[in-house]
């Protein structure tokens, strides 16, 4: 049986450090249809959106740097999830938010987009970087 810990492991430290602590805000999101807590929900949201808007930068930089196969197509996954979040956030700044519905995308969407999507970028740059052991 899989940890729950385990949902965010590539094997690769720079991005399960991030991984980590992106499912650990998911985590505090409510699970009801309703928000309970108006002021700690919004607290969660904006440290949601920043460490979103960190993480894209920081794996987006790493496939430039390492000029890693399918950028366009994983920036534009990127671009989709920050959307699809605005438009939660539209959905809170009007009262109508469903922190359970939003819980269930983030969590979903990064678990899609680790196994599937971020796995190709790691292993291009771990391939990239054995190749410096290899170095006489």
């Amino acid at each position: 049986m899989k940890n729950s810990d385990d949902r965010y492991v590539l094997g690769f430290t720079e991005m399960d450090v991030q991984h980590k602590y992106l499912y650990s805000l998911f985590d505090l999101i409510e699970q009801s249809k309703e928000v309970s807590d108006h002021k700690k929900m919004g607290l969660i949201l904006k440290e949601i959106e920043r460490y979103l808007n960190y993480h894209f930068t920081c794996e987006e930089h790493l496939m430039r740097s390492y000029n890693a196969p399918d950028f366009a197509s994983h920036q534009s996954d990127h671009e989709t999830v920050a959307m699809k979040f605005f438009g939660f956030l539209d959905d809170f700044d009007r009262n109508s938010l469903n922190p359970f519905a939003l819980r269930i995308y983030l969590t979903g969407w990064l678990m899609e987009h680790s196994k599937i999507i971020d796995s190709k970028y790691v292993e291009w740059i771990l391939s990239k970087r054995s190749e410096i052991g290899s170095v006489q």
